[in-house]
């Protein structure tokens, strides 16, 4: 059986076509309830170590071993992904390691594992929605989103900032994204105009590719990895070029230190952090009190675990 999603005229419906052995279906399904039928919610509870999946739209949070006043995380995969993806499991594992609380990965694979990008672009608001949904859930059990994390990966990094712009500007204590997706986003004036500082109080993001990635420089920080942030010399072949290494790299700065270095390589950059404390470093444990903002660089290697320091004993201190 093959899936073909449609997005039609109209902003309240979507068009579904099943093509089986000559049979083919159509279904016509208000959005709201269409999307959150399908997108799903994996949560790991790390005090019990289980993972459970459950609707989009209800979950019994406190039943599954969540509890209202610890931390909370949330994971959003890219296209061609799912909470099954190898770097999103081995982040479950690593926040896992590092805090408490629940973590909850949006699981948006039955729009995502199709061949048409740009048709998944086109459903980027109804996915966002519910995503927004879900936040609003989240805040009606209780937690505490000073205490809340989220991440995203190219696709989803769109999507974590467009949900926590509307579900409220700043709400969320710290938000990482690695390679928010150009195509599709750049130029796109609807896109532009909004900051994606807005997400969270504070705003990461890490760039590896100047082909899938966006070529907008408008967080907090902005870690420009390997060449300039364009490539990586491990880069191989996909999902492991040089945009999909970024979540792998971020994986790895739960281990290693990826530290800030001067700009050796005379990258372009409108935004150069003029100054940082010694052992600032990209990720998790960034440093996020040390107020640090613009662009910052890291250099990468061939090999994992992916970092190369030679140049970051040459720090400028506050």
């Amino acid at each position: 059986m093959r899936k073909y999603l449609f997005e039609s005229g109209s902003a309240r419906s979507v068009l579904i076509a099943l093509v089986a052995s000559g049979l083919v279906m159509l279904v016509v399904a208000d959005d709201a309830s269409f999307y959150s039928n399908l997108i799903t919610f994996t949560i790991h509870n790390s005090e019990q170590n289980v993972t459970t999946t459950v609707s989009s739209d209800f979950a019994d949070f406190e039943a599954l071993g969540c509890n209202s006043s610890d931390p909370f995380a949330v994971i959003v995969h890219g296209w061609k992904e799912s909470c099954q993806t190898e770097w999103l499991v081995d982040m479950i594992s690593n926040l896992s390691s590092v805090r408490d609380g629940c973590i909850y990965c949006m699981n948006y694979n039955n729009f995502s594992r199709h061949d048409d990008y740009f048709g998944l672009v086109r459903q980027f608001l109804p996915i966002s929605e519910v995503l927004v949904a879900k936040l609003r859930h989240l805040q009606d059990f209780g937690y505490d989103f000073d205490d809340g994390y989220m991440f995203g990966f190219s696709y989803g990094a769109h999507l974590a900032f467009d949900s926590l712009r509307r579900f409220g500007p700043g709400k969320l204590a710290t938000l990482d994204v690695c390679e928010p997706a150009g195509p599709g986003f750049d130029g796109e004036q609807s896109y532009r105009e909004k900051d994606p500082k807005e997400a969270a109080k504070n705003v990461q993001c890490i760039h590896t590719s100047d082909n899938y990635g966006t070529h907008e420089r408008n967080c907090h920080q902005n870690w420009n990895l390997g060449r300039c942030g364009k490539s990586q010399d491990a880069a191989g072949p996909y999902p492991k070029g040089s945009h999909g290494l970024c979540p792998y790299m971020y994986n790895s700065a739960f281990k290693h230190d990826f530290l800030a270095m001067p700009n050796e390589q005379r990258c372009e950059t409108k935004r150069l952090a003029p100054v940082w404390p010694k052992g600032f470093r990209l990720g998790y444990f960034m440093d996020r009190e040390s107020n640090v903002t613009g662009d910052l660089f890291a250099a990468t290697s061939r090999e994992y675990p992916y970092f190369d320091n030679t140049f970051a004993n040459e720090v400028n201190e506050v």
